[in-house]
């Protein structure tokens, strides 16, 4: 909230978008909205005031209790991997002096007791990496096994497994890329049906994102072609968003501390003038993110890495939802559906349209129509039934009587 009272843009919608397909239940649509800044950053406390919808170009006003806020929905299906950096500068202090792989794991652990009471359909897996070296021979590679350890946020196993992170003392050295480009086509893989499920299933297109929580660089000789296969890789699998944080001093604050008049740079590493241990990527750090629609946050101390997970879940389940009745429903009729943002009393955003089918079913009667049809249907059954049978009694009783 400081935030976007100090820079206005920061808490104005900029993108509106319904995710997924509107869901109808025979005259009843359901839809989920994302709002974003321009920044990609979620806007969260929105009110229901702040929406309208249009249904084929018209107004369609809903009730308040069928609007619900990204605390109050049902956060969808989601697989998130935490790419964990365990490199040996992750033993240094931050600028809080805590020591950087503890006040990493600590906001970890923050995240996953959001999760418990927010996302009981999340699985989490928190994936080290670091490659070997002569004071790391083991180092902490990549692999399956490695990237295949979800656990529910209220499983117990995910937090001895914290508590197993805690207990090992980073040594490697940083390979960015490589973790990265196995997590992605871990979660590309569309024979997996956790990840995507059958077309005729009724479970939905669950979330798949990777946070990436490095405070070092991509130190091969190859780096620039390492790079561009990574961002191939990411432009090919569009459905998995990264975000990614940086852990340290930035360019800028390391260009202050080491008097070089401007941000440190990659070749500062090489001619001595900043310390390897020090330099963190912001810029491949935030292009990474930016292909995928991800967030890129920047971070000196454990608290500030706690808030930017917060931020990072948010953009992954915050969706507003309302539910509507639609105007005139006919049984197989087309129709489409925007929604309209305003917040700080500026300039409403409009989502792209989406498209949705009204059931064969169609809309169900009203009550009061249900009991006067049962009701016709009785007096009916009377005057066809009853009656006839009643007056044929009366006249064989008569001509009983009369012979």
């Amino acid at each position: 909230m400081l935030a976007a009272f100090a820079s206005p843009s920061f808490g104005q919608a900029k993108v509106a978008e319904i995710v997924g397909n509107p869901t109808v239940n025979d005259d009843r649509v359901t839809i989920r909205i994302k709002v974003k800044s321009a920044e990609e950053r979620p806007i969260m406390g929105l009110q229901d005031t702040n929406f309208k919808l249009l249904v084929d170009k018209k107004e369609v006003s809903f009730n308040n209790k069928d609007w619900k806020s990204p605390e109050e929905t049902i956060p969808p299906p989601a697989w998130i991997i935490v790419l964990l950096d365990f490199s040996g500068s992750m033993r240094e202090l931050d600028s809080s002096k805590t020591k950087k792989i503890a006040g990493a794991i600590k906001a970890i652990r923050q995240l996953t007791s959001v999760l418990k009471d927010r996302g009981e359909n999340t699985q989490i897996a928190i994936v080290p990496f670091g490659e070997p070296g002569d004071k790391c021979p083991q180092g902490y590679s990549i692999n399956q096994d490695t990237l295949d350890k979800f656990f529910a946020a209220n499983d117990f196993k995910l937090q001895n497994n914290l508590d197993y992170l805690e207990s090992l003392t980073p040594c490697a050295s940083t390979n960015l890329y490589e973790p990265l480009t196995k997590a992605v086509k871990f979660l590309a893989n569309t024979a997996d049906y956790r990840f995507y499920p059958p077309k005729d299933s009724p479970q939905p297109q669950p979330r798949l994102s990777i946070i990436l929580l490095s405070d070092g660089y991509h130190n091969f000789a190859n780096e620039a072609q390492d790079f561009q296969s990574l961002i191939s890789l990411l432009k090919r699998n569009s459905n998995i968003i990264v975000h990614t944080l940086g852990y340290g001093l930035t360019p800028e604050q390391l260009g202050q501390k080491y008097k070089l008049g401007r941000p440190a740079i990659r070749a500062d590493i090489n001619s001595r003038k900043v310390p390897e241990a020090e330099f963190v990527d912001k810029q491949r750090l935030a292009e990474i993110a930016k292909t995928t629609g991800g967030i890129a946050e920047f971070s000196g101390d454990a608290e500030a890495i706690a808030e930017n997970l917060q931020l990072f879940l948010n953009a992954l389940l915050g969706e507003y939802e309302i539910n509507y009745t639609q105007p005139n429903a006919e049984r197989g009729s087309k129709h489409n559906v925007q929604v309209l943002v305003t917040s700080n009393a500026n300039k409403p955003v409009q989502s792209p349209p989406k498209a949705y089918t009204i059931t064969v079913f169609g809309r169900s009667l009203p009550l009061t129509v249900r009991m006067s049809m049962l009701a016709c249907i009785l007096v009916l059954l009377s005057l066809g039934g009853i009656v006839p049978f009643f007056l044929w009694g009366e006249y064989l009783k008569k001509e009983a009587l009369g012979d």
